[in-house]
């Protein structure tokens, strides 16, 4: 990434770089949903991930998924549907870190392959993926954040800085190991939020993935659901440990671009 001063950090291009960012990452990222089949009333989102191949395999964070059970339909990651609507399906993991709170999942089956639409190029596959960076991120930089918090099924966008680059944080004791590599990501995360990708918006490369929303001391509650103030201050794994588990099991991130021409959670016109 080049210095500051030869960088174009106007407000129109920083909103450009933002809209770009959002629309790539409404194709990306998927809301992991938990449903107890024997308690309909259960069904919520779980968390986020993400896409980093075009073939299904997604990020997550691990806790995200402490109710999973293999070949069970408790747990389901939303899927893009060419309808622009999204799909439940099921999803094997991969590998999970504990200690580093993280996840591989791969979708199963594949992802879905429509025929080809002339009208709507692209509709075939309507998703995109997220490559992961290979180069430290840097203090103050300009980044994204997108997932589905409190129980949404649509993805929330927010903007936000590299608020710090080394943690110590008595509270983040889901991630043991090396927590002092933890970034500090300035944006307003809530429950849901857990597995977003952290957006660099000058590459789009993802830079980490939040792991725990800080709260403010202040608590209500929202349809008997418990939230926290929030302090502005999120917690993500960086890059580097999602590139070492990815390498690990030989699987490579890849960027995709969305479809041109399609937006994302809306219905396709009637033909």
């Amino acid at each position: 990434m080049s210095s500051v001063d030869t960088r174009d950090l106007s407000a129109q291009n920083l909103e450009q770089q933002l809209e770009k960012t959002a629309h790539h990452a409404e194709f990306a990222v998927l809301p992991i949903w938990y449903n107890d089949v024997n308690d309909p009333s259960s069904a919520r989102v779980a968390g986020s991930a993400f896409l980093v191949t075009p073939d299904g395999y997604f990020i997550t964070a691990a806790h995200v998924l402490q109710q999973y059970k293999p070949k069970s339909a408790q747990m389901t990651v939303g899927l893009r549907q060419r309808s622009g609507d999204t799909g439940g399906s099921w999803f094997d993991v991969v590998e999970k870190d504990e200690a580093h709170d993280l996840a591989l999942c791969k979708t199963t089956p594949p992802l879905p392959n429509f025929a080809a639409d002339k009208t709507n190029p692209g509709t075939e596959r309507p998703i995109a993926s997220f490559r992961v960076a290979a180069t430290p991120p840097l203090l103050g930089q300009f980044i994204a954040i997108a997932g589905f918090p409190l129980g949404s099924w649509n993805p929330a966008i927010q903007l936000g800085t590299v608020a710090a680059l080394r943690t110590v944080n008595p509270n983040a004791g889901r991630v043991p190991s090396g927590q002092r590599e933890l970034l500090q990501v300035s944006a307003s995360g809530n429950m849901g939020n857990s597995g977003s990708p952290v957006i660099a918006l000058d590459t789009g490369d993802v830079i980490g993935v939040i792991v725990q929303a800080q709260p403010a001391p202040l608590f209500s509650t929202l349809q008997n659901v418990p939230l926290a103030q929030s302090s502005g201050i999120m917690l993500a794994v960086p890059a580097c440990w999602v590139a070492d588990l990815q390498e690990q099991l030989t699987v490579k991130s890849v960027a995709q671009n969305p479809p041109v021409g399609h937006t994302s959670y809306h219905p396709l016109p009637s033909r």
